[in-house]
């Protein structure tokens, strides 16, 4: 997965779900495609609403 947005933009992970947490902050899946490290990985969007300096676990899906 190759995540965009916050504090993890561009890093590339492996796994996958719906939503993954990096570093506290909340990814939710995309129907986008980036290509890197030669390969099609599937982009996860940060959610700012839901990073632990912005309150995460305020929101009702955060957690």
């Amino acid at each position: 997965m190759l995540l965009r947005g916050g504090p993890g933009n561009g890093q590339v992970m492996p796994g996958g779900g719906e939503t993954v947490v990096w570093q506290a902050c909340l990814y939710e899946i995309t129907p986008e495609y980036g290509r890197r490290l030669g390969r099609d990985l599937r982009v996860y969007r940060h959610r700012p609403d839901c990073c632990q300096p912005y309150g995460r676990g305020a929101e009702d899906r955060c957690e």
